[in-house]
């Protein structure tokens, strides 16, 4: 009989912190979830993200400004290329 009392003592003892690791794992669980949320809904969350979003809006902003640029300067030089000639061309004219 006092086997049988160990043996049921045992699995007692066995099933009763199984139960006890269940809750603080739900716990700890609980308290994380908690944390993420309170981070997600935090004001220097929501002021990083929008940095961030701005951040990227700008940039491109920034690229398809240095593509006009480039393509204004590449005018330009024809441009001044053209002015060239035409210039010469005046001249000689005028000197006939």
């Amino acid at each position: 009989m006092e086997g049988l009392e160990q043996f049921f003592i045992m699995l007692t003892a066995l099933a009763g912190s199984t139960a006890v690791w269940k809750f603080f794992e739900s716990r700890m669980k609980m308290k994380a979830q908690q944390k993420k949320e309170e981070y997600d809904n935090s004001d220097n969350t929501q002021y990083k993200e929008d940095l961030k979003k701005r951040v990227e809006e700008m940039s491109v902003a920034l690229e398809e400004a240095n593509q006009k640029i480039l393509k204004l300067t590449e005018e330009v030089a024809e441009l001044r290329t053209e002015n060239k000639y035409l210039q010469k061309e005046i001249d000689i004219l005028k000197s006939k």
